[in-house]
C-alpha cells in the first residue's frame, strides 16, 4: 500500500526517524562514519531539535547516534538495491513549500522566536561568558533561552513597560461576578431576585453583565466602596454569594461565580517572572496568528466564484433549487462550488491571488488532492485544500526572505525526508521479493498454504507474507499459536500455521526486520570518531540485551524491561533457550504490569511449547495461582492446580496447591477460617 506523505513533511515525528545530510564546517565536526555515509555533530543536534521524546532529552546522544546509524545503514541499502529514483526525487522537488514551511515555522518562529541560527549564534559569541555562568555551553544546547534574551535586549523598552503595567495584576486576587448595575433600583432589586431565585438562568436576567475584577486597579463597580469591601475587604464574599448595594450614584445586583488566587506571591522576583511571560506573549501570538500576519502581508484574497460558472451550476442543477431565481441561491452555489461539489473548474482556474497575481491553480489543488487517501478526500474539499496550499506557501515566501532556503535546516529537512521515502519505498520492495527467499520455496509455500490463509490473493500479491511464513520458526507458530488459544488440544502443526499466522502475521515481522536490521549492521561497518559516543552498545547482542533487560527489571523500569525482552525475542528465534527464557520473562512482566490475561496466555504459551523446562512448575502454578487471585476464574483455576498435581507431586508446592484446591471446592470457606484464626491470634 502506497504511504501518505503530504502533511507528513511538516510532521516533526517524522524527522524523528531518520536523520538527513551531512554538512561540515570547523564547527561541525565528524563524530562517526557508516559505510560511506559519514555524520555530523549538527545530524545529532538537529535529530535533537527535532524528535518528540526521548532524543531531545539530555543525555540522549548515544541514542540519537544510533537512531542516525540505523538510518543510513537503510539508505545506503536502499540506494544500492533501488538505485537513484526519479519519482522519489521528482516527488521531493515538489514539495518545497512544506519543507521551508517547516523550517519557518517548527524552527524559526516556535524554537527561534524569529531569529535565524546566525543570529542566535552570534548573540551566543558576544555574550557567552554569561550564558555559560547559566550553564549554557553552546548555542544549540539552549537556542530558546539565548532567543529569549535576544528579545528582552531587543524590547527592553516595551518589556520594562509591560512589567510596570502587570505588576500589581499579577499579585493580587481576582473574582469573576454575574451583575446588574443600573440608577433604577427597582432594576437592580429585580436582579437580586432572579439571582437569589437560583432557577432563572443568567442570560435572561434583564442588564446582566459578567466581568472579571482585580483588587487593585479599582474600576468599574469596584469604585464603590461597598462593593470592593464585599469582594477583596477582610471578610470577602464567598463563591456563590449574592449582594444588593447602593452606590452614590447607582445601584448594584451582583453574584460572585470565581475567584482566583494571585499568579504570584509579592516576594517573587516579578521582574524577571513577568519578562518571561512578556516573551511567552509574543511567542503566543507568533504561533497563533503566523497565517493570519502572512495573508495579511502577502495580501492573499480567495477569489469568489465567477458568474459564469455560477450559472452553469444553477441551470445543470435547476431541480435542487425548486425554481428559486439564481440570484437568491448564488451564494449558496458559489459555497457549493468552493467545497468541490458536482462542477470541475479549468485548471488554470485562480482560486487564490496574492498582492493580485494569481497564487494558488484549481490544478495545485487537484494535485494536492491526488496525494490524499480516498478514504480522507471528503475531508479536503477545494477551499480547505487551497488553505493548507496558501499556508504552505506563505510560510516558504517568508522563509525566502529570511534566507532559510539557504540554511542547514532546510537541507537536512529536505534530505529527512527524502531518505524517509526511499526507506518505505525499500521495505516495499523487499516485502515484493519475499524477503529475499528463494523463488521455489515462496512458490511451494504458496501452493502449501496461500489457499488456506488468504483465499482471494494470488501469488504476487501475496509474496511478502509468503516471505515472512517462510523465515518464522515452527516454536515462533506454535507460541503464537498457544498464545492465541491457551490449552488447546491441537497437535497438528500445518493447521496451528494455519491458524496463527494471520492474527501473528505483525509480530513474525518484526522478528523478520530485526533479523535484517542486524545483517545490515553487520553488511556496513560503523565506525565513531568522537569518544563521546563511546562506548556503543550493541544493539543485536544477547548477552547485552537480556542484561540490560534484567537491569531495567531491577531499577523496576518494567516498561523498558518489556520492550527489551520483545526485542530478544524477535532476534533469538534460532535459539531455543533464550526464545523460551524471553517468553517468560514477557509473562512475568505483564503480571507485574498487572495485565493479566496477555501474562496466562503467555504462561499457557509456554508450558504447551517447553512442558519439560525447568520453569514448566513454575508457570503452570504461577498460571493457575493468577487465574484464581486475579482473573477470579475459579474454576479455570482448580483445572490447572488439579493438573498440576498429576504433573508434579512431588513438588515443592504440593502442599500449597492441595490447600487451594480444598479451599475452591469449598468455596472459599478454609481461606476465610484461617482469616479468621490470624484474626483472632493477632487479637
Amino acid at each position: 500500500m502506497k504511504k501518505w506523505h503530504s502533511t507528513l513533511a511538516l510532521s516533526a515525528s517524522l524527522c524523528a526517524l531518520l536523520l538527513a545530510c551531512s554538512t561540515k564546517s570547523m564547527d561541525d565536526p565528524q563524530i562517526a562514519e557508516v559505510g560511506k555515509e559519514k555524520i555530523y555533530q549538527s545530524d545529532v543536534d538537529f535529530l535533537k531539535r527535532v524528535s518528540p521524546r526521548p532524543y531531545a532529552n539530555p543525555g540522549q546522544e548515544k541514542a540519537a547516534l544510533e537512531n542516525i546509524i540505523e538510518a543510513r545503514l537503510v539508505y545506503q541499502e536502499a540506494l544500492a538495491l533501488l538505485g537513484v529514483d526519479s519519482a522519489i526525487e521528482s516527488r521531493v522537488a515538489g514539495l518545497q513549500d512544506r519543507f521551508l514551511a517547516q523550517v519557518y515555522n517548527d524552527f524559526f518562529i516556535a524554537q527561534n522566536l524569529g531569529y535565524t541560527d546566525k543570529q542566535l549564534q552570534d548573540f551566543f559569541v558576544k555574550n557567552k561568558a554569561a550564558l555559560r555562568a547559566d550553564s549554557c555551553e553552546r548555542a544549540s544546547d539552549c537556542r530558546e533561552q539565548i532567543a529569549r534574551k535576544l528579545y528582552l535586549q531587543e524590547h527592553a523598552e516595551d518589556a520594562e513597560r509591560y512589567v510596570k503595567e502587570n505588576k500589581q495584576g499579577v499579585i493580587t486576587s481576582k473574582v469573576e461576578l454575574a451583575f446588574v448595575e443600573s440608577k433604577d433600583s427597582a432594576l437592580a432589586k429585580k436582579a437580586e431576585a432572579d439571582f437569589l431565585a437560583r432557577n432563572v438562568p443568567l442570560f435572561n436576567i434583564q442588564g446582566l453583565k459578567r466581568e472579571t475584577f482585580s483588587a487593585e486597579p479599582r474600576t468599574g463597580i469596584l469604585k464603590i466602596d461597598a462593593v470592593n469591601d464585599l469582594l477583596f475587604g477582610k471578610d470577602s464574599l464567598p463563591v456563590g454569594e449574592i449582594r444588593f448595594v447602593r452606590g452614590p450614584e447607582s445601584f448594584v445586583a451582583f453574584k460572585v461565580l470565581l475567584r482566583r488566587a494571585p499568579e504570584f506571591k509579592a516576594e517573587d522576583n516579578l521582574d524577571s517572572l513577568l519578562r518571561s511571560r512578556f516573551v511567552s506573549e509574543h511567542v503566543s501570538l507568533l504561533l497563533n496568528r503566523s497565517d493570519s500576519i502572512l495573508n495579511a502581508k502577502y495580501q492573499i484574497r480567495y477569489e469568489p466564484i465567477i458568474q459564469a460558472d455560477i450559472q452553469k451550476y444553477y441551470e445543470e442543477h435547476k431541480a435542487e433549487f425548486n425554481g428559486a431565481p439564481i440570484d437568491s441561491v448564488a451564494l449558496q452555489i458559489e459555497q457549493k462550488i468552493s467545497q468541490g461539489k458536482d462542477l470541475p473548474l479549468d485548471s488554470n482556474y485562480v482560486l487564490v491571488t496574492s498582492n493580485g497575481k494569481p497564487f494558488i491553480l484549481e490544478r495545485d489543488v487537484k494535485k494536492y488532492q491526488a496525494e490524499i487517501p480516498p478514504r480522507f478526500k471528503d475531508q479536503y474539499p477545494r477551499r480547505r485544500s487551497a488553505i493548507m496550499l496558501v499556508g504552505w506557501k506563505t510560510k516558504a515566501l517568508a522563509a525566502v526572505e529570511n534566507g532559510l532556503d539557504k540554511s542547514d535546516l532546510f537541507l537536512k529537512t529536505r534530505q529527512t525526508v527524502k531518505m524517509n521515502f526511499y526507506r518505505n519505498m525499500f521495505f516495499e520492495k523487499i516485502a515484493e521479493k519475499g524477503f529475499f527467499v528463494p523463488e521455489d520455496t515462496l512458490r511451494a509455500l504458496y501452493d502449501r498454504y496461500g489457499a488456506r490463509l488468504y483465499p482471494n490473493r494470488n501469488f504476487e500479491a501475496l509474496r511478502g507474507e509468503m516471505g515472512v511464513f517462510a523465515s518464522t520458526s515452527d516454536r515462533y507458530f506454535l507460541y503464537e499459536f498457544y498464545k492465541q488459544n491457551p490449552d488447546s488440544e491441537l497437535s497438528d502443526l500445518d493447521s496451528i500455521k494455519v491458524l496463527a499466522f494471520p492474527q501473528a502475521a505483525r509480530n513474525f515481522s518484526m522478528s523478520v526486520y530485526e533479523r535484517y536490521r542486524r545483517s545490515l549492521y553487520q553488511k556496513y561497518p560503523v565506525k565513531v570518531l568522537d569518544s563521546a559516543y563511546l562506548p556503543r552498545p550493541n544493539l543485536f547482542s544477547a548477552d547485552e540485551l537480556v542484561a540490560r533487560a534484567d537491569s531495567f527489571h531491577a531499577a523496576r523500569n518494567l516498561d523498558g524491561a518489556y520492550i527489551t525482552w520483545n526485542r530478544v525475542l524477535a532476534l533469538s528465534v534460532d535459539n531455543d533457550s533464550l526464545f523460551s527464557r524471553a517468553v517468560y520473562e514477557l509473562a512475568v512482566l505483564d503480571f507485574e504490569r498487572e495485565k493479566y490475561k496477555d501474562s496466562d496466555a503467555k504462561l499457557a504459551a509456554f508450558y504447551s511449547v517447553w512442558p519439560n523446562s525447568s520453569q514448566a512448575e513454575k508457570a503452570l502454578f504461577s498460571r493457575a495461582f493468577q487465574m484464581r487471585e486475579h482473573l477470579k476464574n475459579d474454576s479455570a483455576a482448580l483445572a490447572l492446580f488439579q493438573k498440576f498435581q498429576q504433573k508434579y507431586p512431588k513438588s515443592e508446592l504440593t502442599e500449597s496447591v492441595n490447600w487451594l484446591v480444598k479451599d475452591i471446592q469449598s468455596g472459599g470457606k478454609m481461606g476465610e477460617e484461617l482469616l479468621q484464626k490470624i484474626s483472632e491470634q493477632e487479637d
